[in-house]
């Protein structure tokens, strides 16, 4: 990478005069200092951590008008703050509101998350979720350019930029999601109640976040306590008509020595959901979990202490031969720790972030042949771990992030099981098959990442080296050891081109090893029957983004292009009725995303986006998998008297005519969603959303096996806080 070396020596040479620097002080919404704040000053480098009495130094002082980005300590953001003046005596006074009911949108800027500058972020905060009840991962993003989903029902994978399987990153507070089902991690056993704040960044995070983040990285912070906090007492339940949902949640806040601890349970319930034409078989499915929380000051910084226990149940996963064959999950089970600890420091280095996470998952698939009563099953279980430290500080006008990001999966095990009708009526097991008897892989990463002005333009390098190694012992394909090691990297401008209009040009290389059940699974699956290829190169995707975002007051406006080839893909195809892996020699992705957001009123906010991608296999013109047909939507929302809420939101999506191996011809369709909400006494809410609202008999993806999707349906639910 000569190039990269070459802008990282001219960044870290930039020079220039410095103005005397301020001094500022974070105030909550609740009017207490905000101890351990993350700030950031949009156009400029680098994350500034607030001390236990939110006091932070911008040094030097940007000139006004700028914007400062602030989050809590957990990563959960603020609304952004427009300074147009500094004080002339004692320190600026950052004072906080709620994200509330808006999506906010941001361009390669953001606290707490490392990205490149042509990433697009949506920031989707609690308000927004409550406001639309979505049942799973893929329903929170919907309304994202460029977000789309992989699959039928409740376990769908979502999915960035067409880029599925392994391509998208999902985080979940901090630590990735790891799973061996084929088509990537779905966290089919999240319960969005239990979320507090879902950042989507479309764009490579490859640097940062190393392996799986050529789309783009899912974000996904729960709900944490705040020291000092007053006790309180937060309850959520609601039903749905089409999908007969029921679902209740409830978790107790408060202050325990000197920090903050929070306890909270849920559960959610569905039946066989109701198309336009009648109920579609095996798509019931149920979830519940709890999980503590503890977070305090702790040696000048915070430290975040999080435990998650979700329990997928009996989860169905519906196809146009349910009737014949039901293929469900009975158990997706997920135990996880992380800790994290972020404090600010003196001098040259500015920040230190540490996080350990460890994670228990298991996940089993039954295959039933109704008519005659045989069984097949794939029962999987592993372990994960993942240490991430970054340390932060200025050298000269320019910001440096150092980081090391090592994790991965151990004491990997799969079975394949067979099971025929006893003579009583029973099942009895006729085979046992060990596909994986323990496997492993670990991946070390370090990365640097930098940035700062030459003159008006802004440059930003970034350069990360990871060495993955996977290891079989036993099962299928026997004893076998891999180790691949490559560079990834990411060279970004930015051009302020009209006032608050700003151009950003980026070229990026990722690198992405196979997972394990890619290489060493050999069994069933809710597809087929599959086998891995212990031979399968790593992928390298080399990326161009082009990025055009607009701000003014009132309205926001975000062109994104991007050119994507990834060499050596790692594809799934059918022969003989069953699935193997292969290499192919390079696909390419091409894409255009448009998102806008224009306040018509104090009370009235307009939102729209649309979103175009092409793929393809180069050279041959093979169409591949995943890639979503053209969509686009707009959305209406407004505020009355008596905190009454409102939104209307319409949705138009293309005919995809171009399938890929694993897909078939889907026509275009349109559709219509709205909600309205009021609160009926102190801290109590009702809400009403309708989806489908046109009882469009439409598939639900464009999956070979896609089934229709759930006909009109109304969502009643209540909210308490006290």
């Amino acid at each position: 990478m000569p190039r990269l070396s070459l802008l990282v020596v001219v960044v870290l040479g930039i020079a220039g005069g410095a103005a005397a620097g301020v001094s500022g002080r974070v105030i909550a919404p609740d009017g207490r200092p905000l101890a351990g704040a993350q700030i950031t000053v949009v156009g400029r480098p680098g994350i500034l951590i607030a001390d236990p009495q939110g006091v932070f130094e911008l040094d030097p002082a940007p000139q006004p008008p700028f914007v400062l980005l602030v989050a809590r300590p957990d990563g959960v953001a603020y609304r952004p703050v427009t300074v147009v003046a500094l004080p002339t005596v004692g320190p600026l006074a950052v004072r906080l509101r709620a994200l509330g009911g808006e999506v906010t949108v941001v361009t390669g800027e953001a606290p707490d998350v490392e990205l490149p500058p042509a990433a697009a972020m949506t920031v989707l905060g609690r308000p927004e979720l409550e406001r639309r009840a979505p049942a799973n991962l893929p329903g929170i993003l919907d309304g994202v350019p460029g977000a789309s989903a992989s699959g039928v029902g409740m376990a769908a994978v979502p999915a960035l930029r067409g880029l599925p399987k392994g391509r998208t990153l999902i985080l979940l507070d901090g630590a990735r999601l790891t799973t061996e089902r084929r088509a990537g991690p779905s966290a089919t056993f999240l319960d969005p109640e239990t979320v507090d704040e879902v950042e989507v960044v479309r764009g490579p995070g490859g640097v940062a976040y190393g392996s799986d983040a050529f789309g783009g990285v899912i974000r996904i912070r729960s709900r944490m306590p705040r020291p000092g906090a007053p006790l309180s007492v937060r309850f959520a339940g609601g039903t749905a008509t089409a999908t007969g949902e029921t679902r209740a949640e409830a978790e107790v806040a408060g202050s325990l020595g000197q920090g903050g601890a929070l306890v909270g349970v849920h559960t959610r319930s569905f039946d066989d959901f109701r198309s336009p034409r009648g109920i579609v078989g095996n798509s019931s499915g149920e979830t519940k979990g709890f999980r503590l929380a503890y977070e305090r000051e702790l040696a000048g910084g915070m430290l975040r202490v999080g435990w998650r226990t979700d329990l997928g149940r009996n989860i169905g996963k519906p196809a146009p031969d349910s009737n014949v064959k039901r293929k469900f999950y009975p158990e997706e089970s997920s135990h996880r720790l992380v800790v994290g600890f972020d404090r600010p420091l003196a001098g040259a280095w500015q920040r230190l972030g540490v996080m350990l996470a460890w994670d228990s998952y298991s996940l089993v698939l039954d295959k039933r042949k109704v008519l005659a009563g045989t069984l097949a099953q794939s029962d999987t279980d592993a372990r994960d771990y993942q240490l991430r430290l970054e340390a932060e500080r200025t050298l000269g006008p320019a910001r440096v992030v150092l980081g090391l990001d090592a994790g991965g999966r151990f004491d990997l095990r799969a079975t394949n099981r067979s099971f025929a009708p006893a003579p009583d009526g029973s099942l009895r097991r006729t085979s046992s098959e060990l596909s994986i008897a323990n496997a492993r892989r670990d991946d070390l990463g370090l990365f640097a990442a930098m940035s700062g002005n030459l003159g008006a333009v802004r440059l930003a390098a970034g350069l990360r080296g990871d060495a993955v190694r996977s290891k079989n012992d036993g099962g299928y394909f026997g004893n076998l050891d891999d180790t691949n090691s490559s560079l990834s990297g990411f060279l970004a401008a930015t051009f302020s081109v009209a006032g608050p209009t700003d151009l950003t040009v980026q070229a990026a290389r990722g690198f992405r090893d196979a997972r394990l059940s890619d290489r060493f699974f050999r069994g069933e699956t809710g597809r087929g029957f599959i086998t891995g290829n212990p031979r399968l190169r790593p992928e390298t995707a080399r990326q161009l983004d082009l990025s055009l975002r607009s701000r003014r007051d009132g309205a926001s406006l975000g062109i994104s292009a991007y050119l994507y080839r990834v060499s050596d893909l790692i594809e799934r195809f059918k022969e003989s009725g069953n699935y193997f892996f292969r290499n192919r020699s390079e696909a390419q992705l091409a894409g255009l995303e448009l998102e806008g957001s224009f306040r018509l009123s104090s009370r009235v906010l307009l939102r729209a986006g649309a979103a175009y991608e092409h793929g393809e296999i180069r050279g041959a013109g093979d169409p591949i998998d995943d890639i979503p047909p053209a969509r686009l939507f707009a959305e209406l929302r407004g505020t009355g008297a008596g905190r009454l809420w409102w939104l209307v939101r319409g949705v138009a999506v293309a005919r995809k005519g171009r399938p890929g191996p694993s897909e078939r011809v889907v026509g275009g369709w349109g559709d219509l969603d709205a909600g309205v909400g009021r609160g009926i006494a102190r801290g109590l809410e009702l809400r009403l959303f309708g989806r489908n609202l046109l009882d469009r008999a439409r598939l639900d993806s464009t999956d070979e096996n896609a089934v229709l999707a759930p006909g009109r349906s109304l969502e009643l639910s209540m909210r308490a806080r006290f």
